[in-house]
């Protein structure tokens, strides 16, 4: 497998574990802040999932560029 399709798998995967922290806080019928969509923590998965997308797709848009890079942003103050 290249490069590129391992890291759009990596992207899916990180994109079906945000999707599934949301279903699951709409099935418990709350958003609590011990939780993963409270705590913000479905928000880091998504935003690596964009980062990992793109990466994955070498976008060299401007506009592309500059969600990469404040995804970054974002991602790296979380840790």
């Amino acid at each position: 497998m290249s490069v590129s399709l391992e890291t759009l798998l990596a992207s899916a995967s990180a994109a079906q574990a945000a999707a599934s922290d949301m279903i699951e806080a709409v099935r418990d019928g709350e958003i609590t802040r011990h939780g993963n969509v409270g705590s913000g923590e479905t928000s880091v998965f998504l935003a690596d999932a964009m980062r990992l997308l793109l990466d994955a797709t070498e976008d060299t848009d401007e506009e592309a560029g500059q969600l990469h890079g404040a995804l970054v942003r974002f991602l790296e103050a979380r840790e």
